[in-house]
């Protein structure tokens, strides 16, 4: 949606290929009113089985029919080589966004989709790292963060979580994301601030993990003060009402959350891991605590309760950051610079 609203009409046609019908009665609309073409074609195979290739290879034609393109980019979390393949097949420079770790991915297959791509676009150096590590070549690699809208949007319905303070955790519920530092954290400061709460936000991936969570609140005596809210459509809202985001991963290969809490004021208390790390500058914007260190989360988190005034200014330092470094027109720009340089080599052939 970023490149749809900013990208360069005078010098790029855009045309929107999703892979699934999910999401497209929304969003179908918006990108007509930005006059932006978009249909919805499997240009890679959803699952394993027969049909499904065959799908996608007959796709493959209607694809053909919308263009011709002269490049294709992936906005992509798989490590399938498929549309690499069918793009190269059909003389198309093929790019993609690696916006992951390669979590429950096939290093082989990614290899090939490396392979067949003519740059890659990362989000963080703790990805770039990764492919290099993986044996890709660094020179077709590109780092460029995600860029988020830094226009002021418009609050929605008041969210019904308002009377007491509480500390948020949004994320998906799965191991790696360690929300059982957050219920900790809370039990520790719970004498202190008797009326805070922890609200966890996010879609469960694994729900002998949340059944965990729910067990480990209920030891602590936690129970009326933690609640496990699945997704949520008001995330924003939440933000804004919050007290801190909390964000106790293990690894993150970037950590959008933490640039949307940045964008509307919320301190952020995140693990030191490579994808924090590359956005938060130890209290300037932010803080950060080692991985597992309940203690030390307390202790930002305690600071940030009884020192309002610094509350403030890493807030606003961390809004500064994101308007001056991680907004989407910037995004945008540097993603057509590689469009530009891919399309010069192959001018200059």
């Amino acid at each position: 949606m970023a490149i749809a609203k900013h990208h360069n009409r005078e010098e790029f046609k855009l045309t929107i290929c999703s892979l699934r019908e999910g999401g497209f009665v929304e969003t179908a609309p918006i990108l007509a009113s930005m006059g932006v073409a978009c249909f919805v074609g499997p240009f890679r195979p959803t699952g394993r089985r027969i049909n499904d290739f065959v799908s996608s290879l007959r796709h493959q034609k209607i694809i053909k029919r919308y263009g011709p393109f002269d490049v294709q980019h992936s906005m992509d979390f798989t490590s399938s080589p498929f549309e690499a393949v069918a793009a190269r097949l059909r003389s198309r420079i093929f790019l993609y966004n690696q916006r992951n770790l390669n979590e429950n991915g096939h290093r082989t297959l990614l290899k090939i989709k490396a392979a067949c791509a003519r740059r890659i676009i990362t989000n963080s150096f703790a990805v770039s790292d990764f492919l290099t590590d993986l044996g890709v070549d660094s020179r077709i690699i590109r780092n460029i963060s995600l860029g988020l809208e830094t226009e002021p949007a418009p609050s929605g319905s008041p969210t019904i979580f308002q009377d007491d303070p509480y500390l948020l955790y949004v994320g998906h519920v799965e191991p790696r994301k360690r929300q059982q530092d957050a219920i900790r954290t809370l039990a520790l400061l719970a004498p202190e601030f008797p009326n805070l709460r922890l609200l966890i936000a996010g879609h469960t991936v694994d729900r002998e993990y949340l059944n965990e969570l729910q067990r480990t609140a209920n030891e602590l005596g936690l129970e009326k003060r933690v609640q496990f809210l699945g997704p949520r459509k008001d995330i924003m809202d939440l933000m804004r009402n919050a007290s801190a985001l909390m964000l106790c991963s293990d690894r993150e290969a970037f950590a959008w959350v933490l640039l949307e809490a940045m964008s509307v004021d919320l301190p952020v208390v995140a693990s030191a891991v490579d994808g924090s790390c590359q956005l938060i500058q130890h209290e300037q914007n932010g803080l950060l605590v080692q991985v597992g260190d309940a203690e030390g989360y307390a202790k930002q988190i305690r600071h940030l309760l009884m020192d309002p005034r610094f509350a403030k200014s890493l807030s606003e330092r961390a809004r500064a950051d994101v308007e001056n470094n991680y907004s989407a027109r910037a995004m945008v720009g540097k993603i057509e610079n590689v469009y530009r340089e891919l399309l010069s080599c192959r001018t200059s052939k």
